[in-house]
């Protein structure tokens, strides 16, 4: 088979005859693997070609059928499936491109050793190979294809213009008039082909037509490019005015020019201390400080301030690069090859000088700079394929590329320096809006809020600036900006030309639609940073490795950054444009199902961590089937480990608990009821029963009675804690007819042991007993270790509040054997050690008391429960007191308050008075026997 890309792109059989590749999407697809050259075509190369930008990962069964009708229609297996996408191999089967090349070199060979007649064949048989002026004709829909058609383009030309040459020199000009005058009229710019055309004219005895195509292309010159013709050009010209037709067109004596092209530094430049040095130290000799050339990569998101950093740094060092200083601009996608012939222009070299193959291009600016000290600024690079052919290769010419990408391709392949640019710290930042907004005195608190507002954005300060000195209330921003749904619209200035909604879009426009759809995703939680898991279930995202692609698109982009545990972290402004985003291409319901992936995400983590936290307290996973298990669930090999985890997502959790309740209750019910056990360990508990009391909203709304029972006992014990004795008993009450209603009586003898333990702790001694003798019970037959451990342990309270010392030691002794039975020991004994302490310190028996209260933090400590940490902290002050060391009390209690001051709790003032007494007196106090 072989494969014509000359023109439009089609097949060949054996015989001459053209097959049918089918219609236009199969052309497409023809066209992007063969321009891949053996490569792997990705799905969502082809899955854009073939529908845009936003085609969705639903297309994927469609590419498929594409292809498959492809192979058919064309009757070969050589396209393949690989991973990610496809690939063609050209084993057996001819491309008529590669036949182009082949010949033009093979012409190029006999014109280099003076074979004039057959380099001319040689152009001239390359040349009938095309079949229209522009290959892969009307199939160039993706970068790699249109790259492929444009150096084939290029290829064609520059062999044409060889042919001509060669032709003009065995003297076939009057042959050639009409059809150079087409080529060159085609291609205005190309100053080779209008010098060939007025030789060929003015050999014609047509040397007035000569004349008017100079004319021409000097206009055309001025108003497309505004530059004059190239020397070459203009010799030409001055030698058909003064006489006879030149034998060949002149050569240009080089110019050296020293450019001086950076933009104006910026105004108000502060802070960027560290950036500026790294700067400084780039490729810098430490002895004699000479400059050795090189690159760095100045990379950041949108607003971050890249391009003024350099400004400011690059006119500071002006006069280190003695042979100019070239600023271009990559925006809007300029084709590379059309800034380094810019770039050569620019440093001296005549236009008709510069080289016509690409490849070219970059060794004449190599070689330029090689000789020479200059200073390149590339500005808006897109990827590093772009900055390669720029970057010197040997000399002390320095090369600062200025990308919203990070482009690690050239870190790691050309050694280039990276330096990312992190958001302005709060100090710099406000001296900045400061500056810009024309003010004096001290900072306010509206600008310090404004500040904080801007997130670190320079950008975002310098519009904030611009508002205020053009007299924008300060207080009136505050309120604007405050408001996330209107905080990024006022991030603009009046007229529209600098906003920052603009300037992230950019970013977001590059991106190929699945990483667009993952970024809308990510904007959805209230969370600005997110495990990779949570990530992974916003976007619907089942494969690890397909996560990791899309994660490393969006970092490379510098939209998101992942840090050493692999969390994902947006910048609090594009996590708003992304909010924003997914509001406006979204459905509602694409944006519900998101919803319900996290919260199952978060409900399943939550839910294994409670298992670790407090593994006796059952599953709540809600009254339906389970689903099937998530991925990247977190790796909780211990308690603490677990601890850890909710420590890190508790915000994130509490946040959706709030947001989620009434959309999706029969999520959130279970997510509030599996964060118990950190509530009760870690948690303020003013929180607990916010956190609680939406759970239990939530679990009525779902219908669920058993999510309702579970944390209607739940908000009893913590409203106990905190002696909140009518919301307790009310809890308590609700909590036990709901377990009555659904037969669960492990469930009533918890409610009525919770109970007990409350009337103790408010000194209701006689009207406590009566339910933990009815839980002690229940707990009995039931053989449940962690039940009889909390009446036991609730019992020996209520004898201890009794007098009653030895009753209390025997139900303390019980509680640590039942604690011993349970999968949650440590824990349970850290509470039972704790008023063991207490017991044995009544007793006067201090060491013993020491013991029990040492044991008591360690155990609270390994199992992360700040609470229990803290009264165990109190006893061990108390005992250090007994013994006279002073120090010691002060030390312990000092600690507990700090805790206690977080959580909230009862104790918390009698835990100061004692402090305050123990730091007064110096003689040693009496221990304290309350």
């Amino acid at each position: 088979m072989r494969f014509e890309v000359l023109g439009t792109v089609r097949a060949v059989d054996a015989s001459g005859s053209v097959v049918p590749v089918g219609g236009r999407q199969h052309a497409v697809v023809l066209a992007c693997l063969l321009a891949a050259e053996g490569g792997t075509v990705t799905d969502g190369t082809l899955r854009e070609a073939l529908w845009g930008r936003d085609a969705s990962e639903s297309k994927q069964v469609a590419l498929r059928v594409l292809v498959h009708h492809l192979r058919r229609n064309l009757g070969i297996d050589s396209i393949t499936r690989t991973t990610g996408g496809y690939r063609i191999t050209m084993d057996g089967h001819q491309l008529d491109a590669d036949e182009f090349v082949t010949l033009v070199d093979a012409a190029a060979r006999d014109e280099a050793r003076d074979r004039l007649t057959e380099a001319r064949e040689g152009y001239r048989a390359a040349l009938r190979l095309w079949r229209a002026t522009d290959a892969y004709q009307g199939t160039a829909d993706t970068d790699q294809v249109r790259g492929a058609a444009d150096h084939l383009g290029e290829q064609r030309l520059t062999a044409y213009e060889s042919c001509v040459d060669i032709e003009l020199s065995l003297g076939l000009h009057r042959e050639l008039c009409a059809e150079l005058s087409a080529v060159a009229s085609a291609n205005t710019l190309r100053e080779r082909l209008q010098a060939q055309l007025m030789l060929t004219l003015v050999r014609s005895d047509r040397r007035a037509e000569a004349l008017t195509v100079y004319d021409r292309t000097r206009r055309i010159l001025a108003d497309e490019l505004g530059a004059d013709p190239g020397i070459r050009l203009q010799q030409l010209h001055t030698a058909i005015l003064r006489g006879p037709a030149p034998a060949v067109t002149p050569s240009a004596a080089p110019v050296t020019v020293r450019p001086a092209q950076l933009p104006a530094p910026p105004s108000n430049f502060v802070g960027r201390h560290d950036e500026l040095a790294a700067l400084d130290a780039v490729d810098a000799d430490p002895g004699t400080g000479r400059r050795l050339g090189g690159s760095v990569v100045v990379t950041g998101s949108g607003g971050m301030g890249k391009t003024a950093l350099v400004t400011q740094w690059a006119h500071h060092h002006r006069q280190d690069f003695p042979d100019g200083q070239l600023y271009l601009d990559l925006d809007n996608d300029v084709p590379v090859s059309v800034t380094l012939a810019r770039a050569l222009v620019d440093l001296g070299i005549a236009p008709d000088e510069v080289p016509r193959p690409a490849e070219s291009l970059a060794a004449r600016l190599r070689s330029l700079l090689s000789s020479r000290t200059v200073l390149m600024v590339l500005d808006n690079v897109g990827s590093a394929q772009q900055a390669r052919p720029f970057i010197p290769g040997s000399g002390s010419s320095l090369l600062v590329i200025i990308s919203r990408n990070r482009l690690d391709g050239l870190v790691a392949r050309e050694g280039t320096h990276p330096l990312v640019l992190a958001p302005l710290p709060v100090e710099p930042a406000t001296h900045l809006l400061r500056a810009i907004a024309g003010m004096t005195g001290p900072a306010t608190d509206d600008i310090r809020t404004l500040v904080e507002l801007c997130h670190g954005m320079p950008l975002a300060i310098r519009i904030v600036g611009a508002h205020l000195r053009m007299g924008t209330n300060p207080e009136v921003l505050v309120g604007a900006l405050h408001d996330e749904r209107t905080r990024l619209a006022r991030l603009t200035t009046t007229d529209g030309d600098v906003n920052v909604p603009a300037v992230i879009a950019v970013s977001y426009r590059r991106l190929a639609a699945p990483e667009r759809r993952l970024l809308r995703r990510l904007g959805l939680l209230d969370a600005h940073t997110l495990p990779p898991g949570a990530a992974a279930a916003l976007g619907g995202i089942t494969s690890a490795t397909v996560l990791a692609g899309l994660i490393g698109q969006l970092a490379a982009a510098n939209l998101v950054t992942v840090d050493a545990d692999d969390r994902i972290s947006l910048h609090q402004l594009t996590h708003l444009f992304a909010r924003e985003q997914g509001q406006r291409d979204d459905t509602d319901a694409d944006r519900a199902s998101a919803e319900r992936q996290v919260l199952h995400w978060y409900a399943q983590a939550a839910d294994a961590a409670q298992q670790r936290i407090r593994p006796t307290a059952g599953r709540a996973g809600g009254d339906t089937a389970p689903e099937p298990r998530p991925l990247l669930l977190p790796d909780l090999a211990d308690t603490a480990a677990a601890v850890a985890w909710v420590d890190t997502e508790a915000d994130t959790i509490i946040a959706m608990i709030a947001r989620f309740g009434g959309t999706h209750p029969d999520l959130v019910w279970p997510l509030a009821a599996n964060i118990r056990g950190w509530l009760q360990r870690r948690a303020p508990r003013d929180t607990w029963i916010a956190v609680t009391e939406q759970g239990i909203r939530a679990a009525a709304l779902a219908g669920s009675s058993i999510g309702e029972a579970r944390l209607y006992a739940s908000l009893g014990v913590a409203h106990s804690l905190l002696l909140h004795r009518v919301e307790a008993r009310a809890a308590y009450q609700r909590a036990s007819a709901l377990c009555h209603r659904n037969g669960d009586h492990a469930g009533m003898a918890d409610v009525e042991a919770s109970l007990g333990g409350m009337l103790v702790e408010s000194g209701e001694l006689d009207e406590a007993l009566p339910p933990l003798l009815r839980a002690r019970h229940s707990a009995n037959l039931l053989n449940d270790p962690d039940l009889i451990f909390k009446v036991e342990h609730n019992l020996g309270l209520l004898h201890r509040r009794a007098g009653r010392q030895q009753e209390a030691l025997e139900s303390y002794t019980a509680a640590l054997a039942a604690a011993d039975r349970s999968s949650n020991r440590d824990w349970l004994s850290a509470s039972v050690h704790t008023n063991l302490g207490r017991l044995h310190f009544l007793r006067d028996n201090v060491d013993l008391a020491g013991n029990h209260y040492d044991t008591a933090v360690r155990l609270a400590r390994s199992t992360g429960d700040r609470m229990r940490e803290a009264w165990a902290l109190h006893g061990c002050s108390d005992v250090a007191a007994a013994r006279r060391d002073i120090p010691a009390a002060v030390a312990a209690l000092h600690e507990a308050v700090t805790i206690l001051e977080r959580l909230g709790d009862r104790r918390l003032d009698e835990m100061r008075a004692r402090l305050s007494e123990l730091l007064s007196d110096t003689s040693g106090p009496a221990r304290q026997r309350s």
